[in-house]
């Protein structure tokens, strides 16, 4: 039990003070290394670029909403400026609404 605790101590002062980067067939290690670093940086890029594309879509989808605001505020106003009453307190004095409506002169020409 005691010579194992030794050897595992070992192990990790050996891990610790880098031998197994300096050994005879330490390119594998080297190999490995290598490997973990690239997949770190592949992933640490995704995710900057994922980050940067949720504050774009949380942007656009705020300047969504503030259109579809807009757009109801001025369709609810268009939709008021075509009532009659709208349109009868709008008229000059010296115009009147009709109360019934125009016809059509039809002159036959001989």
């Amino acid at each position: 039990m005691k010579k194992n605790k030794m050897i595992f101590i070992k192990i990790i002062k050996d891990i610790l003070k880098g031998k197994f980067l300096v050994k005879e067939n330490a390119y594998r290690n080297w190999n490995f290394i290598v490997f973990l670093t690239i997949l770190s940086l592949i992933s640490i890029t995704s995710s900057h670029m994922m980050d940067r594309k949720i504050r774009k879509i949380t942007k656009i989808s705020e300047e969504i909403k503030e259109l579809k605001s807009e757009y109801a505020d001025l369709h609810s106003k268009c939709m008021q400026m075509q009532l009659s009453s709208f349109i009868k307190k709008k008229l000059v004095n010296e115009l009147k609404y009709l109360e019934s409506p125009p016809y059509e002169l039809i002159l036959n020409e001989k």
